[in-house]
């Protein structure tokens, strides 16, 4: 219970200390108050101060220069945006804006469907088949993906690999090519625990949460799902 407490404490600072950052009080390349002052500021201890400051340093908008204090940096002070959309194969997007792609497949599995995962697959079966992926760029994690898919059509997915682009593997293996999507749901979110850890950023990290359906040329949906985005490293073209 303390530990939680504790951890609470320190989430409440770095969030206040992002928004801080991202509004501009303290601007890119100025010094962060010290650990004595941000106690004093927030009332919590040295532990707590060090904690908040070294999540935003893992997520890079603040950087410790050893003898000076802790400086804010730019969002992407080595990172480059990935221009895309959320139908655009992430591995061929990655390479075409210069990054190596690389996907890591968590979960690849038949399950059993709900009333709200067999309304979004458009379909009437009890099962479905289900992908959780991280993908990333230049060995860091960007997106967590988790896909659904209809059966009968999709029967045998699981027997394929989907390591490299899955949108090769529709169109070479079921003859599905020219994909549509529906009107997506586009919203910010902050990072959770489990989150945080799939992306290697701290936790309340900002995410572009992404849900939404894919189609066929025939209008049936043969993808159903959501993704979570680092913010640093993604953008959208609308």
């Amino acid at each position: 219970m303390m530990e939680n407490k504790a951890r609470t404490k320190y989430q409440k600072v770095m969030l206040d200390l992002r928004e801080k950052i991202l509004t501009g009080i303290y601007p890119i390349d100025t010094k962060l108050p010290s650990e004595e002052e941000l106690k004093k500021i927030y009332g919590v201890s040295r532990i707590t101060v060090r904690e908040a400051v070294n999540g935003l340093v893992s997520d890079g908008i603040v950087e410790k220069v050893q003898g000076k204090g802790s400086f804010v940096r730019e969002l992407h002070h080595v990172k480059r945006l990935l221009k895309s959309n959320s139908i655009e194969s992430f591995s061929k997007t990655a390479i075409k804006n210069g990054f190596k792609p690389k996907m890591e497949v968590l979960k690849l599995e038949k399950i059993k469907t709900n009333a709200e995962l067999r309304d979004g697959l458009k379909c009437n079966s009890d099962y479905a088949i289900h992908s959780l992926r991280i993908c990333y760029l230049d060995n860091d994690p960007t997106v967590i993906e988790s896909n659904y898919y209809p059966l009968p059509r999709f029967e045998g997915l699981t027997n394929y690999d989907l390591s490299g682009s899955l949108y090769q593997v529709l169109k070479d293996n079921y003859g599905i090519d020219n994909l549509k999507d529906s009107e997506s749901i586009l919203r910010v979110v902050l990072a959770d625990k489990e989150q945080a850890r799939l992306l290697n950023r701290s936790v309340g990290f900002p995410l572009f949460y992404l849900r939404n359906q894919v189609f066929d040329n025939n209008k049936k949906v043969i993808q159903f799902g959501t993704e979570f985005i680092a913010t640093d490293r993604y953008e959208f073209m609308i």
